[in-house]
């Protein structure tokens, strides 16, 4: 049997959504049959499915053990089953903490999410450090994406509340975003926008674009300056208004100037691998007073024209 105590993030929900949650192999079918037996109780009782939660209430599960997920976890063949020692030549590096709001710094080639052929992920590494809370259905996880090969701000919600303001101001466009870039070449004016849809491929090129400008594909603006240019190349400051996957890199190609490093879209390679392009600033609403809140980072050596 298995025991899980309501802590004050799940009061208030339905017994069946949080042994949904706790049970995600299981049809809802069979959960309900589990309560109609008295397989699921809460505080050594019987309960409907409809009982709303208070915290320190006790459910008990007589489930097996395979079917018992209490929380989003990473897999069991990833970096997170190894020592903390796994991410020390390539982890993520906190700039902010407070109660509600994690801010990484995270390097270029480190994924966000872990995938086939991934040996580690910030996720993974969220899963060692320690931040926020967590309960028998929830762990602290990133709020938005950031391509591999991309570094800079990554924002994680520390409480589940908060996870859901942060997302939302994502969705919702609430969160102001610069990037800069080291491109090939220079733009064709010192300022000006990008307005080009993008379309995403439906069988894209193991190597070749994800995504093309496209009229009939969704729109996406990029608002794009020149800081400073020197042999050929030039470092551009970039303010996203929308968040499409891999809007910068294909604008930045679309405009003739791909990225240094991003083969994917045309850029040059560097020696080292990966690709010039770091988030170095996000303003938001702060996740739990609603509060103006600005985060930056510095630009690495690798961005500096000399």
């Amino acid at each position: 049997m298995r025991e899980v105590v309501v802590t004050e993030h799940e009061a208030g929900l339905r017994l069946d959504r949080l042994v949904r949650k706790l049970l995600p192999g299981t049809p809802l079918g069979a959960i309900f049959r589990l309560l109609r037996s008295g397989g699921i109780r809460v505080d050594d009782r019987k309960a409907k499915g409809d009982l709303r939660l208070v915290a320190g209430m006790r459910l008990q599960l007589r489930v097996a053990d395979a079917d018992f997920a209490p929380a989003p976890v990473a897999r069991r063949n990833s970096a997170a089953a190894r020592p903390r020692a796994a991410f020390a030549e390539q982890a993520p590096v906190v700039v902010h903490a407070d109660a509600d709001l994690l801010a990484l710094d995270k390097p270029a080639g480190l994924a966000v999410h872990g995938g086939s052929g991934v040996a580690g992920s910030v996720v993974d590494w969220l899963a060692h450090a320690g931040h926020g809370v967590r309960t028998a259905t929830w762990r602290p996880a990133p709020a938005h994406r950031l391509d591999r090969g991309t570094a800079g701000l990554l924002l994680v919600g520390l409480t589940p509340a908060a996870q859901r303001a942060l997302t939302g101001a994502f969705r919702d466009g609430r969160v102001a975003k610069t990037y800069h870039a080291v491109v090939a070449g220079r733009p064709p004016r010192d300022r000006g926008v990008v307005d080009a849809s993008l379309r995403a491929l439906a069988d894209p090129a193991a190597d070749g674009p994800k995504v093309v400008v496209d009229p009939a594909g969704e729109a996406a603006r990029t608002e794009y300056e020149v800081v400073a240019s020197r042999g050929g190349r030039t470092l551009v400051r970039l303010r996203p208004v929308q968040g499409r996957q891999h809007q910068l890199r294909a604008h930045l190609a679309h405009l003739g100037c791909p990225i240094v490093g991003d083969r994917r879209y045309g850029g040059p390679a560097t020696p080292g691998g990966g690709f010039l392009l770091h988030c170095t600033e996000l303003t938001l609403p702060h996740p739990a007073t609603g509060a103006p809140t600005t985060l930056r980072l510095p630009l690495p050596p690798a961005f500096r024209l000399e």
